[in-house]
């Protein structure tokens, strides 16, 4: 079983004997002077549930090293946390752009295993900088870390409470249309209920009887007559209950905790 752990790398026995095929958990790992960082990278929006890992690894001497290459020193690990800052921002103006329901639902979907990634990587560091007390960049690097994970805590909880919001504000205007149908269709239903009885006997006589108008002359009597239910009609429906206007939406308001770069 070949271990994930660069074979050229020098580091303790102890350390291939405690990992196995896979890299596993964000995790430190110290012994007799050395410290193995195993740290995640960003998660794939498309596979989410998949992690690839990087190892740091740092001697007695303080060197660090990186199983992803790149120069000797502390600087591959600070680019690694970088990314996770860079990551939070964006997601950032995702969330001050995002308006529907389901822009706020796949902002919560993008946030969330980035904040559980950010989070143990907080932690590893916090346990690196414990096994490795006279490395100074490790502080840099934990706070960075500190910085990116309350980010996406911010984000991952506005996302939720834009969710929350677009939703009930879809209920109420849904609720106000309803009002509004039962409302017409109420004033409707009277009217329908006052012309009942007029309409009722014309369809059981079925015949004409004397009125008056016959005597009148035509063909005005006609449109006048239709200009008049025309009009009575235009008023029926002037005084039907309209829809209040919706005010447009606005989302809810958030803490502003833009993640930057520690200084070193």
């Amino acid at each position: 079983m070949s271990s994930p752990i660069p074979h050229q790398w020098q580091v303790p026995e102890v350390f291939r004997e405690r990992m196995g095929n896979q890299a596993g958990r964000q995790r430190v790992m110290s012994h007799a002077g050395h410290v193995l960082l195993i740290l995640h990278e960003l998660p794939d929006p498309e596979t989410p549930e998949k992690r690839a890992a990087k190892m740091f690894w740092r001697n007695p001497e303080g060197t660090w090293q990186c199983s992803a290459g790149g120069p000797p020193g502390i600087s591959m690990l600070m680019a690694h946390v970088e990314t996770f800052i860079e990551a939070a921002n964006k997601l950032e103006t995702r969330g001050d752009q995002a308006r529907t329901a389901d822009e706020w639902f796949a902002l919560i979907q993008a946030a969330g295993p980035t904040l559980r990634t950010a989070r143990n990587m907080h932690r590893a560091l916090q346990e690196a900088r414990e096994a490795a007390k006279t490395d100074r960049g490790l502080i840099t690097a934990r706070d960075l870390a500190g910085d990116a994970e309350r980010a996406f805590e911010l984000i991952h909880a506005h996302a939720q409470e834009g969710l929350r919001y677009t939703s009930a504000r879809q209920a109420e205007e849904q609720a106000r249309g309803a009002q509004h149908m039962l409302e017409a269709a109420h004033r409707l239903n009277m009217i329908a209920a006052v012309f009942l009885p007029v309409t009722a006997v014309a369809t059981l006589l079925g015949m004409n009887l004397s009125h008056g108008l016959e005597s009148w002359p035509a063909p005005q009597t006609f449109w006048i007559t239709l200009a008049l239910c025309f009009a009575f009609g235009l008023w029926i429906k002037a005084s039907m209950p309209r829809p209040q206007q919706a005010e447009e939406p606005k989302p809810p308001g958030k803490g502003k905790a833009k993640a930057g770069k520690g200084k070193r």
